[in-house]
């Protein structure tokens, strides 16, 4: 009878929290229907340009589609994989306003991120670290600058903290196995080539923790099952566009444009510290804490690094930021993930040593939710009047 009471409450927990955050979605959603938000970012407004281009076409085109390109012409769209588009048009044709369903989109991947952070950290740290890195990353600038987007970055982080979450969990069932199989494969159609940050921390985790063949095996299966994905779609491109590449002509392009001026040890001493300097920037002020975490496992209190959560996070961002800086071209975006790993291990190290935080925050964990929400739309409220009347003041360092 107990079990069953207490089986009874938590799905009750469990269905308000599911009400919740639907009804937040629905606000934020609602907030940028009804207030004339205009996108202002290039990359953005071409983004849902498209999109909302492809929604009126039919669905087999899709793989294909138009756009307004540099030479001012209607021309194949091939700088990404489409399926960031894929997703906008979905939104069009079930009712979402066309000038507002990339946005509405974006806080749908925002959220997910969200919860995936949350059951990720409190796998390893329980729910109080797993709301502190979900308050934490919430307050950094690069999620602030991201709130109101339709960029590829968001979605692409949601894949890639989704897979790395499938395979931390592996182990346990086929499910999360496949959770990090279909979350490579969205990568990949996110953004392509970047999708192989993915494949770059799990690789860390694995070489850092597991260091068992089945490990490996998951990853190597990934990466056949997702080439087997692309090669469909390759298909599914040529019979479209009568014979032309995507894969081809997406790898010439991407390639070229990273390597443009070559192999030069001062620029790509210029690229890390760089990138180094948005690391510092757009996960402001956990970076600091992570650092602060670093001095103190040479000290005394060695607890704070013993944690493989921790060490996994911080070094997870370092690999992203020291492979980006090979490459010639600099954006803040390309980087994004690190942003989110950086801020989760600085939110762990604070929780480490502040163990009154995280007391405070189980004492007020029924209440956590409708202050995450508040938050939220509160911060997208800023956000909307910010960008509508200080457009220029507040993108003081956007990329």
């Amino acid at each position: 009878m107990k079990f069953t009471n207490k089986l009874i409450k938590l799905n009750s927990k469990s269905l308000q929290k599911t009400v919740l955050f639907a009804i937040t979605y629905i606000i934020l959603c609602a907030l940028v229907i009804v207030f004339p938000y205009e996108i202002n970012d290039a990359d953005s407004k071409v983004y849902s340009y498209i999109g909302n281009q492809l929604a009126y076409a039919p669905i087999v085109q899709w793989c294909a589609p138009i756009w307004r390109g540099p030479s001012k012409s209607f021309e194949l769209f091939q700088a990404h994989p489409p399926g960031i588009f894929w997703i906008t048009a979905l939104f069009v044709r079930i009712g979402f306003p066309g000038h507002s369903a990339a946005l509405c989109a974006n806080f749908l991947y925002l959220l997910l991120t969200l919860y995936i952070i949350y059951l990720l950290v409190s796998h390893f740290g329980g729910s109080a670290f797993g709301w502190g890195a979900v308050f934490g990353y919430i307050v950094t600038p690069i999620f602030l600058q991201y709130l109101i987007r339709a960029n590829h970055e968001v979605p692409l982080n949601l894949a890639v903290m989704t897979g790395l979450y499938g395979y931390v969990r592996s182990n346990e069932s086929r499910k999360f196995q496949t959770l990090f199989i279909v979350a490579f494969i969205f990568a990949v159609f996110i953004k392509g080539l970047s999708a192989l940050m993915l494949v770059l921390i799990v690789l860390l985790y694995w070489i850092l923790f597991l260091k068992n063949i089945k490990g490996l095996l998951l990853i190597l299966v990934a990466f056949i099952l997702t080439f087997g994905t692309m090669c469909l779609f390759e298909l599914w491109y040529q019979n479209i566009t009568h014979g032309k590449s995507f894969w081809q002509n997406y790898l010439y392009w991407q390639g070229s444009r990273a390597t443009e001026i070559g192999f030069m040890p001062l620029n790509k001493a210029i690229n890390f510290i760089w990138y180094l300097s948005r690391a510092i920037w757009f996960s402001i002020p956990w970076l600091f804490f992570a650092l602060y975490g670093l001095l103190k496992s040479k000290g005394k209190n060695k607890h704070v690094l013993n944690g493989k959560f921790y060490k996994f996070c911080l070094f997870g961002a370092a690999l992203i930021i020291l492979c980006f800086f090979l490459f010639d071209r600099k954006a803040d975006r390309y980087i994004f993930p690190a942003y989110c790993l950086l801020s989760v291990s600085g939110t762990w190290v604070l929780f480490s040593v502040k163990p009154r935080i995280a007391q405070l925050f189980q004492k007020k964990e029924n209440l956590l939710f409708l202050y995450f929400s508040i938050i939220l739309i509160i911060f997208t409220l800023l956000k909307i009047y910010f960008h509508t009347f200080h457009y220029s003041f507040i993108k003081f360092w956007s990329g």
